[in-house]
């Protein structure tokens, strides 16, 4: 599926030709991101992201390098996360040394101008408010803060409005010096290209980026939770956003892939247990799902419901209901397979487009340094057995590993501070 080198200077070149396409999506990663912040410089990340569309030596206006990749009628974005911070363009297999071009460009020689950063404050404090006015995203952060506290990985990806609005160019030069350089970086290519004549192209654009090694590191992670907890953001909203759920394994954990198959029981697809149970017997939520989710060095397993605020108690019981089942009893065979094929299934049509790939392969990468084939992914879920299942059910969902975070209209807690208690 994918063919990964690294050269002398530590850079990673991932290239995963696809046939079938006639696009090639080009991802360009960096191994930072919130967690190698501290205070003073918090959001630091995904501002420095927003820097490389303002302009570089070649490209010295914003508008150079939007309408050229406008030009190109292509796909392009950045993100950045606790973890990593990446920047793609999905085009035309015509157009893949112009993305290469463009990319290589806001990578290696962005101009951080001061102007620039003091305009774009504002537009990165508005992108902050806009996410905290949408209570399904916003709960995540919330969620988060619950589980991990004060420490990076508790703390907002975007960071806080105060630190925003204090940080100098100077602070995104050093940033940017110190984490990206080429031990650091990742290259993938998906889709429609030449693959032999693909090592050399990378290496001649991309080969010059610093060789120094990465200066900051992530900040020791602490998880020290002995008893159940709770967070409620209080704020008037039509629904209460819940989420209830537990620590559970990092990306490199052993039962990883058992944990994301206990978590595709629950709560993926409209089978779901969760599903089954809160939407569609109780008629509690339209939105409702679980998942589990893995950092490098933390995870969690967590369901998400949106209800009304007089049906609350109601969800929460129904959802610890459907934890406790699956400690108790053992999945059957019918189940056990059914949720295997709709992981296969959902998989496979997910990974039909390039950018997927790329995404899946380059995640990977950056996370545990050793990405799996598709097929690997497949024969560890497919060796996972309902004992298997029993047992990390066990094993995670115990009173001390329970959370619950929720955006609504509550001011006293006392109520659902018994019902985890009764857990």
């Amino acid at each position: 599926m994918f063919k990964k080198i690294t050269l002398d200077n530590g850079l990673r070149i991932i290239t995963a030709p696809m046939q079938g396409t006639n696009t090639v999506t080009t991802l360009v990663l960096c191994g930072t991101g919130s967690d190698y912040e501290s205070q003073e410089i918090s959001g630091i990340s995904h501002f420095l992201e927003h820097m490389f569309f303002k302009g570089t030596q070649k490209r010295p206006l914003p508008t150079d390098i939007t309408h050229e990749l406008d030009s190109m009628g292509s796909i392009s974005n950045a993100f950045t996360s606790h973890e990593l911070t990446g920047y793609f363009v999905k085009a035309g297999k015509e157009y893949l040394d112009r993305s290469f071009d463009i990319l290589s460009d806001i990578y290696k020689n962005s101009l951080l101008n001061e102007e620039e950063i003091e305009r774009e404050k504002q537009v990165v404090v508005e992108e902050m408010h806009k996410d905290r006015d949408n209570p399904m995203l916003y709960i995540w952060w919330v969620w988060e803060k619950l589980l991990y506290g004060d420490q990076p990985a508790g703390w907002d990806v975007i960071g806080t409005e105060e630190v925003i609005r204090k940080l100098k160019r100077e602070d995104f030069v050093n940033y940017f010096f110190h984490q990206y350089v080429a031990s650091n970086t990742a290259i993938v290519v998906a889709g429609n290209f030449e693959e032999i004549s693909m090592q050399k192209r990378i290496e001649e654009i991309f080969g010059d980026i610093r060789h120094d090694p990465p200066v900051r590191k992530k900040a020791d992670f602490r998880e020290g939770q002995k008893d159940s907890a709770l967070d409620i953001h209080y704020k008037e909203t039509d629904q209460t956003h819940i989420t209830l759920g537990f620590r559970g394994y990092d990306a490199n954990h052993p039962q990883r892939y058992a944990a994301e198959l206990l978590a595709a029981i629950l709560g993926a697809g409209m089978s779901s247990r969760m599903f089954t149970e809160i939407r569609e017997r109780l008629g509690l939520a339209y939105a409702v799902s679980s998942v589990h989710e893995s950092y490098s060095n933390r995870g969690y397993l967590v369901t998400y419901a949106g209800v009304a605020h007089e049906n609350v108690e109601k969800t929460i019981r129904a959802i610890l209901g459907e934890y406790g089942r699956l400690c108790e009893e053992k999945v059957s065979d019918k189940e056990f397979k059914k949720v295997k094929d709709y992981i296969r299934g959902t998989t496979l049509i997910a990974l039909e487009s390039s950018n997927a790939v790329a995404s899946f392969v380059g995640g990977e990468e950056m996370l545990t340094g050793k990405p799996l084939t598709i097929d690997e992914v497949f024969a560890k879920i497919d060796a996972v057995t309902p004992d298997q299942i029993c047992a990390i059910a066990k094993d995670i969902m115990r009173p001390e590993r329970l959370n619950l975070a929720m955006i609504g209209p509550w001011r006293d807690s006392a109520s659902f501070i018994k019902l985890l208690r009764e857990f």
